[in-house]
């Protein structure tokens, strides 16, 4: 890491008058700036520039990251505004000193985070695993740290978590109280925990997952994301490979016990799907995984239901295509040619140039013996486009991480000062 002098990093400048934490007056100090260069790269993905931080950040060894992270920034920021590096003995022996300390927090806790789980992610796509594995794990221990810290004081009201939204892009954040900034650091640490989550997703780490879920249905229960991330994690586990895999070394029936395993992941698949259903009416993915599940479970009738519902809540095409393919597959596997083969023209008809239903359209002719029939379908497959036009077909198998874009790009500008 290159060191930059100067007003960088944490700068912390108060104007008379007003008011920091929650809603204490205090008096207006001059300008301090607390900087390091771990505090420089964060404060450079505050200002904006956040390629070149996650940059900085990806390219600095990962040993002592997590004590330097925490040092700068409780320790020092406490030493430069109190004059004590004991964040404890600060709090209690200079209270008025300690709201400029609460203040800096606000500010680079968030952005700290947020600037992890980026870096976490930009490390996954260059297939650096350790790597990102180091900053996701970071990212989350900030936002623990953000929860100790910047909690509430005894006997105020507790926070109302924001709720975020289906789209291309979130929404929000929804106003949580009279300050603003509270609403915004419940937010960010929302989305760093969920993008936490949708990382592990990509990758297909299932035993991952559960620890980061378990925290994220604490402290955001309200949270229609968060239901919508525990039942694609017990539809995954419900997953004939899944269910090899975790039979491996068990004695006795392994038969018996992976239907007795697929029957339970597919009800809690269930419970969770109808609660985000209920937390929130329009989130269209929940409406389709639902129906899923109810097809997989042979209640054909509801998932139709569901299925519509799901194409109803959002103009949206991805749905529809979706809702057909899995009514395809779910035809193909019992052995319904002629059903499959409908859904599956039905589902190319919603997305002309993906490759799902060519590909099993290709087969069922190729299962007939039309041999010709099979190689003109191959014939009109497109290339795989990669981005927002990939075929989402290729996506659903790793629940929520498509929606790490739009997550991202918020998370970025809800940390930008």
């Amino acid at each position: 890491m290159t060191r930059h002098h100067g007003i960088v990093a944490l700068a912390v400048a108060f104007a008379g008058g007003a008011t920091v934490g929650y809603g204490a007056p205090r008096a207006a100090p001059a300008q301090v700036s607390v900087s390091s260069p771990y505090l420089d790269i964060v404060a450079r993905y505050q200002s904006g520039d956040q390629p070149k931080a996650v940059a900085e950040m990806i390219a600095h060894p990962t040993s002592g990251l997590r004590d330097r992270a925490r040092k700068d920034l409780r320790d020092l920021t406490c030493q430069v505004l109190c004059g004590v590096a004991d964040c404890r003995r600060a709090r209690a022996e200079k209270p008025a000193e300690f709201e400029r300390v609460l203040e800096a927090w606000a500010a680079s806790m968030p952005a700290a985070a947020a600037l992890h789980v980026d870096t976490a992610i930009q490390a996954q796509a260059e297939d650096r695993r350790d790597v990102a594995e180091a900053h996701r794990q970071l990212a989350l221990e900030l936002v623990d740290l953000m929860e100790t810290e910047l909690a509430a004081p005894a006997g105020t009201s507790p926070i109302a978590r924001p709720r975020l939204t289906d789209g291309p892009a979130f929404s929000g954040p929804i106003q949580t109280g009279p300050d603003p900034q509270i609403a915004r650091r419940a937010q960010a640490s929302q989305l760093t925990t969920l993008l936490s989550i949708w990382l592990l997703q990509l990758r297909g780490d299932l035993p991952q997952i559960q620890a980061p879920l378990a925290r994220a249905q604490q402290r955001f229960p309200q949270d229609p994301l968060v239901a919508l991330a525990l039942g694609s994690l017990h539809e995954a586990h419900a997953a004939p490979n899944a269910l090899v895999e975790a039979s491996v070394g068990r004695q006795g029936n392994l038969e018996g016990w992976r239907q007795e395993e697929r029957a339970f992941r597919l009800k809690s698949a269930l419970a969770a799907y109808r609660q985000a259903t209920t937390l929130d009416p329009t989130l269209a993915e929940a409406h389709l995984r639902l129906g899923h599940v109810l097809l997989l479970t042979g209640k054909s009738d509801e998932a139709d239901e569901s299925f519509a519902r799901a194409s109803a809540e959002t103009g949206d095409r991805r749905w529809r295509y979706l809702a057909e393919m899995l009514r395809a597959d779910t035809a193909d596997a019992r052995g319904d040619r002629a059903a499959a083969r409908q859904r599956y023209q039905a589902a190319l008809a919603a997305w002309p140039e993906a490759q799902g239903p060519v590909l099993a359209l290709s087969r069922l002719e190729a299962a007939d013996g039309n041999w010709p029939a099979a190689q003109a379908r191959l014939a009109t497959f497109a290339p795989r486009a990669g981005g927002r036009g990939e075929d989402p077909w290729w996506a659903y198998g790793f629940g929520q991480a498509w929606r790490i874009d739009a997550g991202l790009a918020t998370l970025r500008r809800l940390v930008v000062r």
